[in-house]
C-alpha cells in the first residue's frame, strides 16, 4: 500500500458513465494529490493483473454483468488486503451487512456522498486494510516463529539431558576422567537456549507500537557501533560512515538493526581485514541507510529467504548464531513504517538498505499546509 494519501491510487468502477465522473471528480476534491481512475465495467477490472496496485477499489453496487457484491467477493479472494468499497443507491442495513460478510472495507449510499464523507470512507477503508494486512503479517511471523523456535530450542534440550545422563553414569561408575568436558558440552547448550531466550523476548517486544521520533541518523549509527566496538575491534574490522540523514524513526530499534547487519557482515567474511561501510543518502522522499560488506556473499536463490525466522546457510559448527538476527531487523524496521531489502555477489560482499520516512523541513510541512 502507498504510504500516504500523496500516492493513493484509487479507481471507481460505475457503468453510468456520467455518475462515474461525478464522484471521481467529487474524489479529486477531496484527495487531491490522489491517482483517480474510472472504469465501466468490473470485467475490465478483474481481467486486470495488477489488481492490487491500487490502494482502493470502489464498486457501484448495480453493475449489469457481475454486481458489485459478487466482484467484491472475487476481488477478496484474491486480494485479501486491497480496500474495497461498495456504493449503493440507498443506505440499507442488511444490505451493508451482507458487503461486510463479502469482504467489502466500507459501504456509502449515493445519496449520502458528499467531499467529507467520501474522502472519509476511502481514508477509513485503506486504514482498515493496511492494519488488516499487518496484523496478518504479525499472526504468520509469529506463527513461523513460534514452530521454527520450538524445533531449536530441541537440540540443546536434548543435549543437556544426555551429557547430564552420561555425567550421572560417570558418577555411578566413579569413571570421572570425562566428566569436565561433559560440563563444558552441557554449558554450552544452556548458553544456547539463554540466547534463544532473549531473541524470543526481543521479538516479542517488537509486535508493540514503537514511539517514533526524529533521529540524528549517523548519532545513531555512532551510538550502535559503540556498543559493539569490542567486537569490531576484536576482529580487526574497518567500519566507516559517510553522510548525514535525519529520519523518522526509533532509535533503539535502528541501532539493533544496525548492530545485527554489521556484526553479520564481520562474521560471515574471510577477508584479513573486514570492511563495512554505511552510505547515508536521500532517494525519492526516503531516508536510505545503505551498509556494505567486503564478506562471503549470499547466493542469490536464498536472499527471498534471509529474512524469515532461523534460516541458516551455513553450519553452527562454521557460524555461531541462532538464526534469528536478521528475523529482528525486519520486524524493527517494518515497525518504524520502514523496508529493508538485501543485495548480495558471491565472494564479493553483501549491501542491506534500509529506508525511513525523512524528517519533513519546516518549508515542506508549510507549503503542504497551503
Amino acid at each position: 500500500m502507498a504510504d500516504d494519501a500523496h500516492a493513493w491510487k484509487i479507481v471507481f468502477v460505475d457503468d453510468d458513465a456520467l455518475a462515474l465522473d461525478v464522484i471521481c471528480r467529487i474524489a479529486r476534491q477531496g484527495l487531491p494529490h490522489a491517482q483517480i481512475s474510472g472504469l465501466t465495467t468490473s470485467a475490465t477490472l478483474l481481467e486486470q493483473g495488477d489488481i492490487d496496485r491500487y490502494d482502493c477499489v470502489i464498486l457501484d453496487y448495480d453493475l449489469p454483468e457481475c454486481d458489485g457484491m459478487t466482484c467484491a467477493r472475487a476481488l477478496r479472494e484474491r486480494f485479501p488486503h486491497l480496500a474495497i468499497v461498495l456504493c449503493t443507491g440507498n443506505g440499507d442495513e442488511v444490505l451493508a451487512a451482507q458487503a461486510i460478510q463479502c469482504g467489502v472495507s466500507d459501504y456509502i449510499p449515493k445519496s449520502r456522498i458528499s467531499v467529507e464523507a467520501l474522502t472519509r470512507t476511502i481514508t477509513n477503508a485503506i486504514t482498515l486494510a493496511e492494519r488488516t494486512r499487518i496484523i496478518d503479517e504479525q499472526r504468520a511471523d509469529i506463527e513461523t516463529f513460534a514452530f521454527a523456535l520450538a524445533h531449536d530450542f530441541k537440540q540443546p534440550v536434548r543435549q543437556i539431558m544426555t551429557f547430564c545422563q552420561m555425567i550421572a553414569d560417570n558418577i555411578a561408575s566413579g569413571q570421572n576422567e570425562e566428566t569436565p568436558k561433559l560440563l563444558h558440552f552441557v554449558i554450552n547448550a544452556a548458553d544456547r537456549l539463554d540466547r534463544l531466550v532473549e531473541v524470543m523476548s526481543e521479538f516479542s517486544l517488537l509486535n508493540r507500537s514503537p514511539d517514533i521520533n526524529d533521529l540524528d541518523v549517523g548519532q545513531t549509527i555512532a551510538d550502535a557501533l559503540e556498543s559493539i566496538r569490542r567486537y569490531i575491534d576484536e576482529r580487526g574490522a574497518v567500519v566507516t560512515v559517510d553522510g548525514a540523514l535525519r529520519v523518522r524513526g526509533n532509535a533503539d530499534l535502528l541501532a539493533l538493526s544496525i548492530q545485527n547487519i554489521v556484526i553479520n557482515g564481520i562474521k560471515y567474511n574471510r577477508s584479513p581485514c573486514p570492511a563495512i561501510s554505511l552510505s547515508l543518502t536521500e532517494h525519492q522522499g526516503e531516508g536510505v541507510i545503505a551498509i556494505s560488506d567486503n564478506g562471503i556473499g549470499i547466493e542469490e536463490q536464498y536472499l527471498d529467504y534471509i529474512f524469515q525466522p532461523l534460516v541458516r546457510l551455513h553450519g553452527k559448527a562454521e557460524y555461531e548464531g541462532t538464526g534469528l538476527g536478521l528475523t529482528l531487523c525486519r520486524k524493527a524496521i517494518m515497525a518504524q513504517a520502514g523496508n529493508i531489502s538485501c543485495s548480495s555477489r558471491v565472494e564479493q560482499g553483501t549491501e542491506f538498505r534500509i529506508s525511513l520516512p525523512l524528517v519533513q523541513s519546516r518549508d515542506t510541512l508549510l507549503a503542504q499546509v497551503a
